[in-house]
């Protein structure tokens, strides 16, 4: 059944339409950028390459230039949208990661991917979340890190060199073993 069908029913609440409004959204963005004559000639992310440089702003409209702005420091990029299970889950990782190394010279930095800011302060009220969560609405920083679905987490080293890429969930135990690889 098609999701308008379902709400047409009842079937589906308010949060769960705009989840997928949003996955479908993130889905659009991302294939329009992979299938672009740009998208194609673009070298791939690879482990011991530098990241792709991108500009992003944070919920306050501040603007971070990655890796530039976090060199020197161990790097936790992770990719995430509202709606997706997943990524909720992994948000409390995320924040005892942040909690335990950001005085080690950790940066956690978790980019949303095309949705507007005022949905993203919503959905994050009341999670807890202290790492800084950053914007990426036309999802250009996604394309540039070959985010084909969410979550994705990539890790860089002090030298600003990607070290690991992970596609899909990560526990706390795994990501306080690569982190703490790096330290």
């Amino acid at each position: 059944m098609e999701w308008k069908r379902l709400r047409s029913l009842g079937c589906l609440s308010r949060g769960r339409r705009l989840g997928a409004a949003a996955l479908s959204l993130f889905a659009f963005l991302v294939l329009a950028g992979t299938l672009s004559p740009a998208a194609s000639a673009r070298t791939p992310l690879r482990v011991g390459d530098p990241p792709p440089a991108v500009s992003l702003p944070d919920l306050a409209g501040h603007s971070l230039r990655i890796p530039d702005d976090v060199r020197g420091k161990v790097v936790v990029i992770h990719f995430w949208a509202a709606g997706c299970s997943s990524c909720k889950e992994e948000m409390p990782a995320l924040e005892g990661l942040y909690r335990k190394f950001q005085n080690r010279g950790l940066a956690v930095l978790a980019i949303n991917v095309g949705q507007p800011r005022a949905a993203v302060k919503s959905y994050l009220q009341g999670l807890g979340v202290s790492y800084p969560i950053y914007l990426d609405q036309d999802a250009r920083a996604a394309r540039e890190y070959e985010v084909v679905g969410v979550p994705k987490t990539v890790i860089l080293d002090r030298s600003g060199v990607v070290r690991y890429k992970i596609l899909g969930s990560a526990t706390a135990a795994s990501l306080t073993k690569l982190v703490t690889s790096l330290m």
